[in-house]
């Protein structure tokens, strides 16, 4: 019997979304019947066998769209494999210290996570053409870099997390 697995996300300017259809592309490859949908568009969850939950970081936070979905399904997330990937320029460059300041950022949503196996951050994307007028304000500000318009994730990385989700998540 196939399994079914749901990748739902949160995403502000589509760069989550994006890395959510690589890994339900990647998980679809290992023989899963595989859905990815936005966090506001899932009604239940009961169908699938196995959810990859992904959010943006944004203000040091996870997306309230993904937070929200958690608590919604918090009972159903406890019955069966999770996983939890957030996409922010915290992990811009991966480094102990990101990965700390990171994991402290996503910790709320990982706590609600009881049967969670697999966690991974990953850098994010700024592409000023998908930002609010406020928000491309905002980051033209900052003098540090560390909010430079580029594209910092490592899809090599993303990809080998999302092979490994199968067998880290007791599906195969």
């Amino acid at each position: 019997m196939e399994k079914k697995i749901l990748v739902t996300y949160a995403s502000k300017c589509g760069s989550t979304a994006e890395v959510a259809q690589k890994v339900g592309q990647i998980l679809g490859q290992s023989g899963a019947v595989v859905e990815v949908r936005a966090a506001h568009e899932v009604k239940t969850i009961e169908d699938y066998d196995a959810v990859v939950m992904g959010t943006a970081i944004r203000m040091n936070k996870p997306l309230g769209e993904m937070t929200s979905f958690a608590k919604k399904f918090s009972r159903e997330l406890s019955q069966f494999p999770t996983a939890l990937f957030s996409v922010g320029m915290s992990m811009k460059q991966d480094t102990p210290e990101n990965r700390a300041q990171t994991a402290k950022f996503i910790a709320p949503l990982v706590e609600q996570l009881t049967s969670k196996k697999s966690v991974a951050m990953f850098g994010g994307k700024v592409d000023y053409k998908t930002l609010s007028p406020v928000f491309r304000l905002m980051l033209s500000k900052d003098t540090s870099g560390a909010l430079a318009e580029g594209d910092y994730r490592d899809w090599n990385v993303i990809q080998t997390w999302a092979q490994n989700l199968p067998a880290e998540m007791g599906l195969v």
